[in-house]
């Protein structure tokens, strides 16, 4: 496709903002103006063929908060009868039919009371890929560790927490995640744009009847309410921003 100019990119992102800034949610309730760009292939074209003309927009809306019920810990269902992705595919890219292909297992996991489903490596099934459509991570040893993997989306979240987690006194691994160190881990949590994390309290892996729990007190471990609360309090601007993130429009 089509790459979009950085500059034409941000620029459209600040004008749709400006132009909706009557649809920004109140500070404090929570809410946020979700912005989601898409660029699509809209040329003349019969046949099935890369298009020759794109369309790009960014459209905004609000959303109350992602957590109903607080920032608590979520039950996760490992996968293995159904892959999201495969290496070298569309998978580290954005696009809808990822979504399409995680819905087999989102539904199976649904079904058997949890949240969400862990994907593993469609090759060995031994390595951990993604949370249904969220990136994977986990605490040991004072240490984010975060997949690495040629099937999964690089996400500006996972990004931002890690280096968050350094800022905080973390070190951080990208690495292939063995899903037999399931047990050695401290905490573990999934994250992306909504959520930003979903803190997780007990992965069960349904086939091999093993249950590995993160938070037996039923709270968010320490490092991720943490990492939580300093990126959250960056993005609503409580805290100060060490990174050069923020950008403040002065026409709202």
């Amino acid at each position: 496709m089509a790459q979009v100019d950085d500059k034409l990119f941000f620029d459209m992102v600040k004008k749709v903002v400006e132009l909706n800034a009557d649809f920004i949610p109140p500070y404090g309730t929570g809410a946020s103006l979700y912005i989601r760009p898409l660029l699509y292939g809209s040329g003349a074209k019969v046949g099935v063929h890369p298009a020759d003309e794109y369309t790009f927009l960014i459209f905004v809306t609000p959303v109350g908060p992602y957590f109903k019920e607080g920032f608590n810990p979520v039950k996760i269902a490992i996968i293995r009868d159904s892959d999201r992705a495969a290496p070298l595919g569309t998978g580290t890219m954005k696009v809808g039919g990822n979504y399409a292909a995680s819905f087999r297992g989102l539904e199976k996991a649904h079904e058997a009371g949890y949240g969400s489903p862990m994907y593993l490596d469609c090759r060995e099934k031994k390595y951990i890929d993604e949370i249904g459509a969220a990136n994977f991570f986990a605490i040991k040893d004072n240490t984010y560790i975060t997949p690495k993997s040629t099937s999964i989306l690089p996400s500006i979240t996972n990004k931002s927490l890690e280096e968050v987690a350094k800022y905080i006194g973390l070190k951080v691994e990208r690495r292939p995640v063995d899903v037999a160190e399931l047990p050695t881990f401290e905490e573990a949590g999934a994250c992306g744009t909504a959520a930003v994390i979903s803190p997780i309290g007990e992965i069960v892996d349904i086939d091999e009847n093993k249950h590995y729990v993160y938070c037996p007190d039923g709270k968010p471990g320490k490092w991720s309410t943490k990492m939580y609360e300093t990126l959250v309090g960056i993005q609503y601007g409580d805290i100060p921003d060490p990174f050069g993130w923020i950008t403040i429009l002065e026409n709202i």
